[in-house]
């Protein structure tokens, strides 16, 4: 059984259909053994991206993930980025990045990003990761939503 934590990067290729994106997430809500979970900042950079007037829809569609159980401990969430600084990435994620990351170690989630932040952040830690490259827009596959 796999949790999978996506992070907004995904969430909103997803919403513009974009092919690989759809693909991924369909085939892991087809999964029996796989679930998607959630966490306060994951959600919350989740909903910030509504555009005026979808709030509320946003943040239903969120809730459909459970919410992992165990929150990061301030020291966790620093010692990732003091790893970063370490290994010269300085800024190559940010702090919600850095929150999501933490909650996903703490619960042996795999992050589900289109970007690389995450990518930086588990050159340094323990996180489990996986990057979907984006593709062309696809009229033909129907959304999770």
């Amino acid at each position: 059984m796999t949790d999978f934590l996506v992070d907004n990067s995904a969430w909103s290729r997803f919403v513009q259909r974009d092919a690989r994106v759809v693909t991924r997430l369909n085939h892991i809500e087809r999964t029996p053994s796989d679930q998607f979970v959630t966490c306060p900042p994951q959600v919350l950079e989740f909903c910030h991206s509504a555009p005026p007037g979808q709030y509320a829809r946003y943040r239903a569609q969120i809730s459909l993930g459970f919410p992992l159980d165990r929150h990061p401990e301030e020291s966790l969430v620093c010692d990732i980025q003091q790893a970063l600084w370490e290994h010269g990435r300085f800024r190559a994620a940010g702090p919600t990045d850095i929150l999501i990351a933490a909650y996903a170690m703490l619960n042996d989630a795999t992050v589900l990003a289109c970007d690389h932040d995450f990518e930086h952040i588990a050159a340094v830690a323990d996180l489990s990761f996986e990057y979907v490259r984006c593709a062309r827009v696809s009229d033909s596959v129907s959304p999770l939503f």
